[in-house]
């Protein structure tokens, strides 16, 4: 209940007691919410290219440490006791904001189904991501200024660690506890319009209630606007003109619709063409390449693909088994409702975890077939990589055929089509002893220990299958083995191998989507390297330290989501989680640096804790690409344990601030974000896919090493120790 206060009251009372602390939790809890929502939807706009993220972290984190460096100059003219709603109040006004324009300005610039141009992009983003990320840096100086007054001790670290503590729920509350129950945009509105609430209350109770009666309006009208209209259905004109969207759902794997245009159906998953119906020859293609290279009562395994046309097909062989795999119960669900497939007693349809399910001892196969989309995520590159092409030889009969696919060559005349090529051909090359390339609708990857054959019409005839368009007048062998040999001429065998710690074949394919935006690999680096060099100038050795350790930790973070995406393939759903561990680790280290001795070894034991935490990370990641539990089990406790060193670094440093809290503690928190920042810029996009899990973690420690020792050789330190 409010009561009525004076002016000099309101001037002198105790300054938000502890209602600080609940405006930081919820500020935490939104914004970690919203930047899950907008890296979903970020994903989606670039089809699905996980690497994208890096680029959506340097925004975020580099205008938010912007917006709270800038809040030093003009924080102390805002009155004390309108700080709390005035928080609450920009709460509930900028995410909802900041999302509409992630979801729709992409549709309007971009022709649907092309990917967002990367410059488009980086302008649009900042634009976009400026109001949120600026009032949320502003927010932390503002918070410190309140928490001050409440006779908290180390009120910078108490800020910082009750913010990552807001963080971690909404990563949770976001990730994985509410994402089946309601959708992230609805809950990410319901926090909102919650802030909004209790700001209105608030600025009731300061007398203002000309801003509360406003603030309320915004909420009525957030509400409303979300009771009459589905942002969901607004975007499906733009993004599926001339088509009738029969499903929409969001699953750990991404976004997933089915639409119908005249008399086929789709199946997209991030705005990528999944499934298509009614393509009888590239069906036939798929299915025939492959078994006729051994058509006898054939054991086959397909991943992928639609089911109700590539299980007719296998049938037509005498004696032939088939059974389907379908990583994403949720597209399974989707096939039996609108693309029903047959059943039948020689037909199996599982769901589950493909690298899995070839290493399970059901039997061995004469025929595995991948249809898998082109490798340019890091989700569907898991499919390509070494790893996985040796649990499918595993899987295999001593003479049994692996069969990959990719877009047809010819669609793509250039160098970097033929680097594909020839890292996919020498990936297989590495496992079996014979690798050959057919270039027809797709070209079709075929790899066995055994002969493999390439009159595939006289394989079709001697087999006595009946097909529709391979056969002699769709396939003329004679041509199709003369193109083969040509391709293989033509590909290079000196190529690095595809791999889950480095996925070559995916940086060929980012290498070309760069190219058709004229954006070279030195454009971004360089201009992370400017950054660097301008933030080392301008910062003294103290910040240097948080500064390391900020770009540690969001390097830290950045390679356990790549190590989850490539051995899981759901960092869609995992973003929320991950991020909510990573936070976790930060708010228990942020608490526990507070109440632990101001010495350099507390400090110098926090950075190489988030050093080894790297290296050990990097030390897990092949035994976790090979299916080892102990190994992803081990992954959580790294994540923790690095974050955790990160905001002990973090809140010891702020203890040894000078008298004006406010300020110095908003001049670290910047420094640790614009760390982060250029962490991501550099390694996300870039560094990672390009030298591999090894060599990014060793950098990173060292570069967090480097950071300690500038940082313990600050005169400040003596000062400390000498008191």
């Amino acid at each position: 209940m409010c009561t009525r206060q004076s002016s000099s009251a309101k001037a002198t009372m105790p300054q938000g007691g502890d209602a600080w602390r609940g405006t930081t939790v919820l500020a935490g809890t939104i914004t970690a919410g919203t930047q899950v929502v907008l890296l979903r939807e970020v994903l989606s706009a670039f089809l699905g290219n996980e690497l994208i993220i890096g680029v959506l972290f340097f925004d975020w984190l580099a205008l938010t440490g912007i917006g709270a460096l800038l809040a030093r100059r003009w924080s102390s003219r805002l009155p004390l006791f309108a700080i709390v709603p005035c928080v609450l109040a920009a709460l509930c006004v900028f995410p909802p904001l900041t999302f509409a324009g992630f979801r729709f300005l992409p549709l309007l610039v971009a022709p649907p189904g092309s990917m967002l141009d990367i410059w488009l992009f980086l302008a649009g983003a900042l634009l976009a991501l400026a109001p949120l990320c600026l009032v949320s840096g502003a927010i932390f100086t503002l918070l410190i200024r309140v928490s001050t007054t409440s006779g908290t001790s180390n009120p910078v670290g108490s800020v910082y660690a009750w913010e990552a503590m807001g963080s971690l729920a909404g990563g949770a509350l976001f990730g994985f506890l509410l994402f089946d129950i309601i959708p992230s945009q609805d809950l990410l509105l319901i926090l909102c319009a919650g802030a909004g609430l209790s700001g209105a209350v608030l600025f009731s109770c300061r007398r203002m209630r000309s801003v509360a009666v406003a603030l309320l309006s915004v909420v009525l009208m957030l509400l409303i606007g979300r009771s009459v209209w589905d942002a969901d259905m607004l975007t499906f004109a733009l993004r599926y003109p001339g088509h009738t969207v029969l499903a929409h759902r969001e699953t750990p794997f991404g976004l997933l619709t089915v639409t119908r245009l005249g008399e086929q159906t789709m199946v997209y998953a991030n705005n990528v063409p999944l499934l298509i119906s009614g393509n009888t020859s590239a069906t036939e293609e798929i299915v025939h390449f492959a078994l006729v290279q051994r058509p006898h009562s054939p054991k086959v395994l397909i991943a992928g693909g639609n089911p109700a046309e590539l299980v007719p097909e296998v049938l037509k062989y005498t004696g032939s088994s088939v059974r389907c795999v379908e990583e994403n119960p949720w597209l399974r669900r989707a096939e039996r409702e609108f693309l029903p497939f047959p059943e039948n007693g020689r037909a199996t349809y599982v769901e589950g975890d493909l690298r899995s399910i070839l290493l399970s001892p059901s039997g061995h196969y004469d025929v595995i077939i991948i249809v898998a989309p082109e490798p340019s995520t890091l989700q569907s590159n898991r499919t390509y990589t070494r790893e996985f092409v040796h649990r499918a030889r595993l899987a295999l009969t001593p003479a049994g055929v692996l069969c990959m696919l990719l877009p047809s060559s010819a669609e793509y005349a250039g160098d970097d089509a033929r680097r594909v090529r020839a890292i996919l051909r020498n990936t297989l090359a590495d496992q079996f002893e014979h690798v050959q390339i057919l270039p027809a609708g797709h070209d079709v990857f075929l790899a066995s220990d055994s002969t493999l054959r390439t009159d595939i019409a006289g394989g079709i005839a001697e087999a006595g299958v009946p097909t529709t368009y391979v056969n002699p007048y769709y396939v003329q062998d004679d041509l199709l083995s003369e193109r083969s040999r040509q391709l293989e001429a033509s590909l290079g065998k000196d190529t690095p191998r595809n791999s889950d710690a480095r996925p070559a074949l995916m940086l060929a394919q980012l290498r070309y989507w760069l190219r058709h935006f004229a954006m070279e690999y030195w454009i971004p680096v360089l201009t992370g390297l400017i950054i660097v060099f301008v933030l080392f100038v301008r910062t003294d050795r103290m910040g240097i330290g948080v500064m390391t350790a900020g770009c540690g930790g969001i390097v830290l973070e950045l390679m356990v989501l790549m190590i989850v995406q490539v051995s899981f393939g759901n960092v869609y759903k995992m973003s929320g989680g991950l991020i909510a561990l990573y936070m976790a680790g930060m708010g228990a280290g942020a608490f526990a640096a507070g109440r632990a001795a101001l010495a350099p070894r507390w400090y110098a034991g926090m950075q190489c804790c988030l050093a080894l935490m790297l290296l050990l990370a990097a030390w897990l990641q092949p035994g976790i690409s090979s299916g080892s539990t102990p190994g992803m089990a081990g992954l959580v406790p790294c994540l923790f344990l690095g974050s955790f060193g990160a905001g002990a670094v973090f809140t010891l440093t702020s203890r040894m601030a000078a008298l004006d809290l406010v300020a110095s503690g908003s001049r670290l928190y910047g420094y640790d974000l614009l760390g982060s920042a250029v962490g991501a810029l550099l390694v996300g996009p870039l560094l990672l896919p390009l030298l591999g899990v090894q060599s990014v973690a060793n950098a990173a420690a060292g570069l967090v090493v480097v950071g300690t020792v500038i940082s313990l050789s600050s005169p400040v330190w003596r000062v400390h120790e000498k008191a």
